[in-house]
């Protein structure tokens, strides 16, 4: 499966409602090198309620974003350093998450020797 484009090219964003597909299209797309953002939605009903507050929740669904945009720019880039401060400093519950041990272990693996590249 490649990730289904728009004619200019713009990779398309997937709608779903069963979580295996919404993983399965994001590796998808990392294996070619996108960038991905997976976001749950509310399916809720305006038309016979006046608002979504109003309305209740039908169903969960999955969105996700697939972009060419490169992730070192902003906000989808956080330094290692400021990872391992977060969780010196404070528990998950103070700072509202939870950092893996696998990232913990990449992120000093970046200031270790093997890492530095120097």
């Amino acid at each position: 499966m490649t990730i289904p484009r728009e004619p200019n090219g713009r990779p398309l964003t997937l709608y779903t409602m069963d979580l295996n597909a919404a993983l399965t299209y994001a590796q998808e797309a990392l294996s070619e090198g996108l960038n991905v953002a997976i976001k749950d939605w509310d399916l809720r009903d305006t038309t016979r309620y006046s608002s979504f507050q109003e309305s209740p929740v039908f169903a969960k669904y999955w969105q996700v974003a697939v972009t060419t945009d490169d992730s070192a720019h902003g906000y989808r880039s956080t330094s290692a350093h400021q990872i391992l401060e977060a969780v010196k400093m404070c528990t998950p519950e103070e700072y509202g998450a939870v950092h893996t041990e696998d990232l913990l272990a990449e992120c000093q693996r970046v200031y270790s020797n093997k890492g530095s590249g120097r």
